[in-house]
């Protein structure tokens, strides 16, 4: 078996230990699924494609030299008191959203206000919680889950809830900007069949970052989605309503 084909072989074996598909990496790489397979079922996939698949999937080109891969364990959510750890310390919640947006250390070191000293303890606060894998030279591996997310109601959200007046007030007109409000009446069914290619444009737009991870900061300028759905009659509209208790609306923990 020829160099190529071996680092192609154990690739594969990687993802299927991951359970990563085809369709995954073509979402991130911006191709189409039958280019992936093709790629993998002709061995046709150039040294510079394959270190992008491996990025994608936090695989270092080492780790292809292993017969049989170890499957990891990623996270898909922390525990209640590793939020609250970060929400305490901004600058270690910014770290985390830093790496999981793959940022470099260099662009760490010169676009936060971080001594190298503080950074590095940082990542060893996040290795630590098991939101990252540290290794030599402050080289890390994330073990966040590709649909990691944050806790619904947990001190994250609700950070973010507290922040929502800076975040609307804004035209949302800008390269790659979109706000919409739309009001409609569905069955149960029909919302939950939105709710899931909502949240699949979600994981679209958390796949396109190690696809563009490679491109120079300032090209990648930082975007926030924010994704809603409720149950909901805006409150000047209420008192029109000829049943004023079914469009109150519930109330969540704050």
């Amino acid at each position: 078996m020829n160099t190529r084909r071996f680092l192609i072989e154990s690739l594969r074996s990687h993802l299927k230990a991951q359970q990563i598909t085809y369709k995954d990496i073509a979402q991130s790489l911006g191709v189409s699924e039958q280019t992936v397979k093709r790629m993998f079922v002709q061995q046709d996939c150039t040294l510079e494609r394959l270190e992008q698949i491996c990025d994608m999937v936090q695989i270092d080109m080492r780790d292809l030299l292993r017969s049989s891969p170890r499957p990891r364990k990623l996270i898909q959510h922390l525990s209640l008191r590793q939020e609250e750890q970060l929400v305490q310390n901004k600058k270690l919640l910014m770290l985390a959203i830093c790496t999981m947006s793959l940022w470099t250390e260099q662009d760490i070191l010169q676009n936060l206000r971080l001594s190298r000293s503080e950074y590095e303890d940082l990542l060893r606060q996040l290795d630590h919680m098991g939101f990252l894998d540290l290794q030599g030279g402050n080289r890390f591996r994330l073990r966040v889950a590709r649909d990691f997310s944050w806790i619904i109601g947990g001190p994250i959200m609700r950070m973010a809830k507290d922040m929502a007046d800076d975040y609307f007030d804004h035209r949302f007109d800008g390269e790659g900007e979109v706000l919409r409000i739309i009001n409609v009446r569905l069955a149960p069914q029909s919302a939950q069949k939105l709710k899931a290619r909502l949240e699949q444009v979600a994981q679209e737009y958390a796949d396109q970052v190690p696809a563009d991870a490679d491109l120079p900061l300032h090209q990648r300028p930082p975007l926030s989605l924010c994704i809603a759905a409720r149950r909901w009659v805006p409150g000047p509209l209420r008192e029109f309503m000829a049943d004023p208790i079914a469009a109150k609306p519930k109330t969540g923990t704050k």
